[in-house]
């Protein structure tokens, strides 16, 4: 008999194939927790959840003193006191919002005068709640509120809604599809399947020392064809040029004899028309159309340098700015 069983039944099958029978499987206890029902109502998001969420994390950060000073004692003046302190912040367009619909406007920026007129005993339901001297709080306005004074995350509600509530290890151990051979001779069940999980990295924690063998072997010969490619083409093909004093000049890739950060790409351009010059007041600056014929920069230094091309400064990496008749008037000329 070959029976492939859950985590508490198990539908056997005869050899033949011509019974299909569904039993429970005596060697697992039972676990009302385990059941697709309770497992369902454990995952479900409601304002209930989410209001103790919000009231567990004022309890705790008061306790670990990470509250705000200003609602570290509680006291509705308290709060308003955040309130208007919050608003002089950074706050994110649903924040925003949460406030708007708290005080009742519609443009934030009219709020700090509405707060300031705000009767103060409208803040006195939150106190409680968070207190635990009410189990809930009426308003969900109030209750969005408080996310923000407390800075509760995810918020609002529907943010909240959309999270995987369940962050229980015995949930996420349980939610597992194990299948088990039951020995016929023993009459004992043996897992044959690993719990299901399709990322990848999981597959190969738990694969035997065979495939992990097989799958180090292909990733190393996938991986020489294209070391020996880099290698023929740092070495062969590709040209390379330094920067030596005023110009470049092309050499042999050699990461011995030059840093690497000194070795760029050859570029005929550069070889030819790029180099660093001493100009003097006489120099011919502009061709004849206007166009500009010197282009300057700072070297490490911060020591101007001129250069014959637009491009890169060879050791900043910063890019040259054309000369102008001002740089010339004061630099130069001067």
């Amino acid at each position: 008999m070959l029976a492939i069983h859950n985590l508490n039944c198990c539908w056997s099958k005869d050899i033949l194939g011509k019974k299909l029978v569904y039993k429970e499987n005596p060697n697992i206890p039972k676990n009302p927790m385990y059941s697709v029902k309770n497992r369902k109502k454990l995952k479900m998001k409601t304002t209930k959840t989410y209001s103790e969420s919000i009231r567990h994390k004022y309890i705790r950060d008061k306790k670990s003193g990470n509250l705000r000073g200003e609602i570290y004692k509680l006291t509705p003046a308290n709060i308003r006191k955040l309130c208007l302190n919050l608003i002089l912040e950074e706050l994110s367009h649903s924040d925003k919002i949460i406030m708007n619909n708290f005080f009742e406007i519609k443009d934030f920026d009219d709020i700090r005068g509405q707060i300031k007129q705000f009767d103060i005993d409208g803040f006195r339901p939150i106190c409680k709640f968070l207190r635990e001297e009410n189990d809930s709080i009426a308003s969900h306005d109030a209750l969005e509120l408080i996310t923000i004074l407390i800075d509760y995350f995810p918020r609002p509600y529907k943010k909240y809604r959309n999270k995987n509530l369940i962050e229980s290890t015995q949930l996420k151990e349980e939610d597992k599809s194990v299948a088990y051979f039951l020995n016929s001779e023993s009459g004992k069940s043996e897992v044959i399947v690993k719990p299901k999980n399709k990322k990848l990295f999981a597959w190969f924690s738990n694969a035997s020392a065979f495939n992990k063998i097989l799958v180090f072997s292909c990733i190393l010969l996938l991986s020489i064809p294209v070391i020996l490619t880099t290698k023929d083409v740092l070495n062969n093909r590709v040209k390379w040029m330094v920067w030596q004093v005023d110009h470049y000049e092309e050499v042999e890739f050699d990461d011995e004899k030059y840093n690497i950060n000194q070795l760029k790409y050859y570029k005929e351009d550069r070889i030819k028309y790029f180099n660093k010059v001493d100009p003097i007041c006489e120099y011919k600056f502009f061709n004849e159309d206007g166009s500009v014929r010197i282009w300057y920069g700072k070297n490490k230094n911060k020591v101007l340098e001129y250069f014959t091309d637009y491009g890169l400064h060879p050791e900043t990496g910063k890019t040259l700015k054309p000369i102008s008749k001002y740089m010339i008037d004061k630099y130069i000329c001067n």
